[in-house]
């Protein structure tokens, strides 16, 4: 009998991490007792805080009890893992195979009311664990990979013979790598070097309509989930990077004064999109999660595109003339997340009657100081929806 459990240097270090967090939201509960604190402390605020911190300080208590207990068994003719609140269990004749991901190692039974047993990478010894896997076992990845390749030979929809099917299936491939490539450099291109700009902008909107039209063209050979198991070509990356590099220029260079006419226009794009994708798309028919996750992926990053390219073209073709409203800097801030924003508040101007923050590029929030003076140019928009820009005087 073999046992594993999560390495020392893991456990110790989320041992750590799990007790300073312990310690801070244990801190927040006691902070009416605190001497100095009893004044400083809402009411209603402190009892919010309070419920958080007790479910907080319960689930980290769990995980840490886990990591404690948790471990995994390779028996005489079993395997089975031990967790705080369960106990999974499967007979060597139960198996049906094993998927390895970045984080975690699954067991899957050929019983599909049984569940999967999952085992975390950062177990000690995992090379083990997969080298008797693959000792005795199936990888179902490569089988799922082996078993689409050859639905798609035996598939009459991808050509007369099987070598037909073979020499599609080959030029599919090539087709996607060319279409995925090309994504990254007209993402690139809108990103870092968008010039001519209206070129940039109308080649990433331009983009996804092609991806979608090689969709079409080649009958569900060339998909848009990306999987690991999955035979088929997939030009996934092509699309969420053109996207995104559209989405993430429409958010830096319009400031959008009301989204009112924004909405419609938006959901009708992503509407038209997904209904042209799904017609005749057999590669959705899987209802398992990574189906539903991949779908999920879709909607979203089609709807981002959507969006961008209403407010891209509604700026970039404006043919309005601006209105010129003056204003103060009276503060600025930065926030942090996974990217900063860089925000000036600024006096009312034109119909706005309160102080509002104003997010701006890094180079003109460094530029700008308190109390500087600053011009908004103020447009209706192409179709009807108004945006601005700051300009330093």
């Amino acid at each position: 009998m073999k046992e594993y459990k999560i390495s020392k240097v893991w456990a110790i270090f989320i041992y750590i991490i799990g007790s300073l967090f312990i310690a801070l939201f244990t801190l927040i509960l006691f902070l009416p007792v605190i001497p100095g604190m009893e004044n400083e402390v809402i009411p209603d605020v402190y009892w919010f805080l309070a419920v958080i911190s007790l479910a907080m300080i319960s689930l980290i208590t769990i995980g840490l009890i886990d990591i404690y207990k948790a471990k995994f068994v390779i028996d005489k003719n079993k395997i089975f893992s031990i967790g705080v609140f369960s106990k999974k269990e499967l007979v060597f004749n139960e198996i049906k195979g094993y998927r390895i991901t970045d984080k975690f190692i699954f067991i899957e039974s050929k019983n599909e009311h049984k569940k999967k047993i999952k085992v975390s990478t950062y177990f000690e010894k995992t090379h083990e664990i997969k080298t008797w896997l693959s000792n005795n076992f199936s990888d179902l990845d490569i089988v799922q990979i082996v078993n689409e390749r050859k639905e798609i030979l035996n598939n009459p929809e991808f050509g007369a013979t099987s070598k037909d099917r073979e020499v599609k299936l080959t030029q599919a491939f090539k087709t996607a790598k060319i279409i995925n490539w090309s994504g990254g450099i007209i993402a690139a291109w809108t990103l870092l070097f968008p010039n001519p700009y209206e070129y940039a902008i109308i080649a990433s909107i331009i983009f996804p309509l092609v991806c979608l039209v090689i969709l079409k063209y080649h009958h569900g050979l060339i998909r848009t989930d990306e999987r690991k198991d999955s035979a088929y070509p997939s030009i996934f990356w092509a699309i969420f990077i053109s996207s995104t590099g559209l989405s993430v220029r429409a958010l830096l260079d319009y400031k959008i004064f009301d989204y009112s006419n924004v909405w419609i226009p938006s959901v009708l794009i992503l509407l038209t999109y997904l209904g042209i994708l799904g017609i005749g798309n057999k590669e959705f028919n899987r209802n398992d999660n990574k189906v539903n996750f991949s779908i999920i992926a879709i909607v979203l990053f089609i709807y981002g595109y959507s969006y961008s390219t209403v407010v891209t073209l509604n700026c970039i073709y404006d043919k309005s003339e601006s209105k010129i409203y003056d204003a103060t800097v009276l503060d600025k801030h930065v926030t942090a997340g996974k990217t900063k924003t860089y925000y000036v508040k600024l006096t009312p101007w034109g119909s706005l009657k309160e102080i509002e923050d104003v997010s701006v590029s890094q180079d003109l929030y460094n530029r700008l100081q308190y109390h500087d003076k600053v011009k908004i140019y103020f447009m209706n928009g192409q179709f009807e929806i108004p945006w601005f820009k700051i300009v330093e005087q």
